[in-house]
């Protein structure tokens, strides 16, 4: 192989792109178990090594890192098409409209699947479209990040990510050699780089290594005692995921199929009863598919329609609450602003539009923290008391605009550090079951602690109600725990079993023996997405969850009830170590192709992959506009920076011009490398600036001293007595300088340097500024 091989080689980065698909592929492992059949195994390999091959083909040819990430996106997107779309594209090439459908129903399918299934599904077309779409991208991020970055601790982020989702869903707990080839291939590709750094350091021309401490002897030895370091991580780690104990296993949908009763779409009509009992127990059985509510919104993140909200719990079961007319606000009177939200609180403004309504009047459906409400044919009346709209008249639709508490912002300092004054509530909401009280007060004592900021108090609280592990959904009871029993709170707390109802009541009591005022709301789930942009609530999406007074934020929301059939915690009730963010309702569409039967059919209100995607849709779009500018601008700055750089040789006409433009080549391209321009002094006075702000070989700086000799005769000599030979030379040197500087630099200078250079920043003013002098 001879040098220019050697270099190709070299540059490509073969060996390190092959670490980095293999480390990919170690994590999709897993998935072998969570799958039935493997028909996604030789489609998922193909393209990971496809993205390999490309990338190092790609720096190969020495393309600008930017444009070999986006080399590789567009050959995974290219590979996706031609695997599963072929039959959509026009002339076998580009993408149509029925390609974008296909992509839809793929994934349609995929959530239909993965939602109904236990592990291991079946492993449909839509099913083996979306995991090797998610490996496909997993590879480019990975390979972009470790290898053409040369960044390989980065690239942990998104093999972590991977990893995740796949052992999580393996229907078992983690095994030790998943996580074992994981971090095999992770330490893998760090050894590379540290090998690649290490071995350059000794060099008999490097002015470092001369005297007696020489430091070719280093890199042997910490290169030793780095591999025994790692190996030592390593048997710690198998060791550990070997004998700790497990969390139990979560398939994709947390916990699918488990009420087979409850879809039926050709029941009855979808009435709704919790707002006589406040127990949507018999609402979460209802097998109708007819919608209560069709609605749209503008908002990111959904909250629950509230509907009604009661303080009163009275021989084991919660009492509808008892309106005076005397105590609602006149006919159509403005809402008032939602009581205690603190103004430094940061809250945004979100529109919610109903477009079909059939839930009986006086009941309204609305998303909590109502600002303003505009109804079709009907008039309404607002409860200070409970923040509950009382509907005049049936209404088919309406309109109304609510706060959500921005969940980017931080919430002002000191927000729940007040305690509530008993005096200024109604008795009721600080009441505390008598029966259960002793219960109920050893537990809420157990949770909270010491805790005395009731925000605080709040999220342990509901954290410790939705432990994995501890406690599980369910719509059949213990006889202990149903409302006619002597005790149900503390038969919950016994047998750890119920659906929201249940939970909702046990956080409203432990809050309430805090000292916390708190009440149950009683209302709906987001409910399903439809294919023209709204979401339908159907009676199976009855919820109920507590409301806790929270100084500084007033009436405030949490969701204590786990699993698939319960809302996602608000940010603010979040603790820093949640994992359980289960996702609001919806259902799928129908299947791409038919499927084997179920081992059981869901439940109307379980959430889909869909779902999830549409609810998420308006940040992933921002994410990708987002990165599409940083793109243009990675791609602009570098492109500005070279054309910057090599301004004056491009309108160099004779020898002494070039030789001035190699000159300005070099200093400007060690701005990019953060070595400060030298002042405009001599060209000697410059080489000792250059010299004392960089490190490099000795043909390094031999090459700066023929370059400043060669400045220094160009300028001071007689014109004509320098010829093109000393400005080839004189380009030969500089670049030599510049590699070595670059060589020696940190690598996150490096990376500025390529994609967002000073000489870019320089050359986008420039031209700004031609342009206005037009």
């Amino acid at each position: 192989m001879n040098d220019d091989d050697r270099d190709w080689v070299a540059r490509g980065l073969w060996a390190e792109g092959l670490v980095a698909a293999l480390a990919t592929l170690s994590v999709a492992w897993p998935l072998t178990d969570l799958l039935r059949e493997g028909s996604w195994l030789a489609p998922g390999v193909t393209m990971v090594l496809l993205i390999a091959l490309g990338g190092a083909v790609l720096r190969s040819l020495d393309t600008p890192p930017t444009l070999v990430a986006l080399g590789q996106l567009a050959l995974g997107l290219g590979g996706l098409a031609v695997i599963y779309l072929q039959d959509t594209l026009w002339r076998g090439v580009l993408p149509t409209r029925e390609t974008l459908e296909m992509v839809g129903a793929l994934l349609a399918q995929a959530g239909t699947v993965l939602q109904t299934y236990a592990a291991p599904a079946p492993t449909t077309q839509g099913v083996s479209f979306l995991v090797v779409a998610v490996l496909t991208l997993t590879a480019v991020s990975v390979d972009s990040m470790g290898v053409t970055g040369r960044a390989p601790a980065s690239a942990g982020i998104p093999l972590v990510a991977g990893f995740l989702v796949s052992v999580s869903n393996t229907g078992q707990a983690m095994e030790p050699w998943y996580f074992a080839a994981v971090l095999v291939m992770w330490l893998l590709m760090l050894a590379q780089q540290g090998r690649r750094l290490t071995l350059s350091w000794p060099s008999a021309g490097r002015r470092e290594s001369h005297g007696a401490g020489d430091v070719s002897e280093g890199p042997r030895t910490y290169r030793g005692l780095a591999q025994l370091v790692g190996a030592l991580t390593v048997v710690a780690a198998v060791l550990g995921a070997s004998f700790l104990p497990h969390l139990p296993p979560t398939f994709f949908g947390d916990g699918l199929a488990r009420n087979p009763d409850a879809r039926d779409v050709d029941a009855d009509a979808g009435d709704v009863s919790f707002t006589e009992t406040m127990d949507p127990g018999q609402d979460l059985r209802n097998q109708s598919q007819a919608p209560v509510l069709t609605y749209r919104t503008n908002a990111i993140s959904l909250q629950p329609l509230r509907v009604t909200a009661t303080e009163r719990f009275e021989d084991g079961r919660w009492v509808a609450p008892e309106r005076l007319t005397s105590a609602l606000l006149p006919q159509g009177a403005p809402i008032p602003d939602p009581p205690g939200l603190g103004e430094e609180v940061p809250v945004g403004e979100s529109e919610f539009q109903v477009l079909d309504n059939v839930l009986e009047p006086p009941h309204l459906a609305a998303p909590p923290l109502l600002t303003s409400l505009e109804l079709e044919g009907a008039d309404y009346r607002y409860d200070p008391q409970d923040a509950t709209v009382v509907l005049q008249g049936q209404s088919p639709g309406y309109d109304a605009t609510y706060l959500t508490i921005d969940v980017g912002g931080q919430l002002p300092d000191g927000v729940g550090e007040q305690p509530a004054a008993a005096a200024d509530f109604d008795e009721d909401l600080l009441a505390v079951d008598e029966v259960s009280r002793d219960q109920v007060a050893a537990l809420a004592d157990e949770v909270v602690g010491d805790e005395d900021n009731a925000l605080q108090a709040a999220v342990l609280i509901q954290g410790h109600l939705r432990s994995e592990g501890d406690y599980e959904y369910s719509l059949e009871l213990e006889p202990a725990a149903e409302a006619g029993a002597d005790d149900p709170i503390g038969g919950f707390l016994e047998t750890r079993q119920g659906y929201c109802v249940q939970f909702a009541t046990a956080m409203v009591m432990m809050a309430r023996t805090e000292g916390i005022p708190a009440r149950m709301a009683v209302g709906f789930l987001p409910g399903t997405p439809q294919q023209d942009g709204s979401r339908q609530v159907i009676a199976a999406d009855a919820h109920t969850w507590p409301e806790l007074w929270i100084d500084g934020l007033g009436w405030t929301r949490f969701e204590p009830t786990p699993g698939v059939r319960a809302g996602t915690p608000p940010a603010y009730a979040r603790s820093t170590d949640e994992g359980d963010a289960a996702p609001s309702t919806s259902e799928v569409p129908q299947e791409l192709t038919p499927t084997p039967e179920p081992t059981a059919a869901p439940v109307p209100s379980d959430p889909t992959l869909l779902d999830r995607l549409g609810d998420l849709l308006p940040t992933l779009l921002r994410t990708l506009l987002a990165l599409l500018l940083l793109g243009v601008v990675a791609t602009i700055l570098p492109w500005a920076g070279r054309r910057h750089r090599e301004a004056g040789l491009r309108s160099a006409t004779t020898a002494s011009e070039r030789i001035e433009g190699e000159w300005q080549l070099l200093t400007r391209s060690l701005s990019d490398l953060g070595v400060a321009t030298a002042p405009e002094r001599s060209p000697r006075s410059m080489r000792r600036h250059y010299l004392g702000g960089t490190t490099m070989e000795d043909s390094g700086d031999r090459a700066l001293g023929r370059a400043v000799a060669t400045l220094e005769r160009s300028r001071y000599a007689a014109p004509g007595t320098l010829g093109e030979d000393e400005a080839d030379q004189m380009s030969e040197d500089v670049r030599t300088v510049v590699d070595e500087v670059r060589h020696t630099s940190p690598w996150n200078q490096r990376v500025n340097a390529v994609l967002l250079p000073v000489s870019g920043v320089e050359g986008v003013r420039a031209g700004l500024r031609r342009l206005l002098r037009r």
